[in-house]
């Protein structure tokens, strides 16, 4: 066990602290989940209809969510969360990719909006076709990205 001195006595490290118990917030979640869209939303300069459209949602629902900085999360059970829900941490995950691949918003968007061989489409039209498609451009940025892409 790894110890500190201090003033002559020792004190356990925090890592070797018991693990706290981790209780989920479904409002703190809420906030965070529209704190992420915002942060996509401005750095690639979307609407919320366009966010509403690529994650297959009615738009006044999503700009609803943003108005209020809140996405009600009713499900506690996280290995279960609603299609919605699913859909949001998706394009996230995708923001997430293609920040750690070009720092410059603009080709980020560039990517998004670029005819791609693999897709024989955009990857933001490839997005917006169903759900399962949304779910493979993430699939395709994470294999790309353990790549070294």
């Amino acid at each position: 066990m790894s110890t500190i001195h201090h003033t002559g006595t020792h004190h356990q490290a925090a890592s070797a602290l018991p693990d706290m118990p981790r209780v989920f917030d479904p409002v703190l979640a809420g906030r965070a989940i529209t704190d992420g869209l915002e942060y996509l939303k401005k750095r690639w300069g979307w609407s919320g209809s366009k966010i509403a459209r690529i994650l297959h949602l009615a738009p006044n629902t999503v700009n609803t969510w943003l108005k209020n900085s809140f996405v009600p999360l009713h499900n506690t059970n996280l290995a279960m969360l609603p299609p919605d829900i699913q859909a949001i941490v998706h394009l996230l995950a995708i923001h997430r990719s293609l920040e750690a691949m070009f720092e410059n918003p603009v080709h980020q968007r560039a990517w998004l909006t670029t005819l791609h061989p693999l897709l024989n489409m955009t990857p933001e039209e490839k997005m917006q076709t169903s759900m399962e498609d949304l779910i493979f451009v993430r699939q395709y940025l994470d294999y790309a990205r353990g790549r070294g892409a």
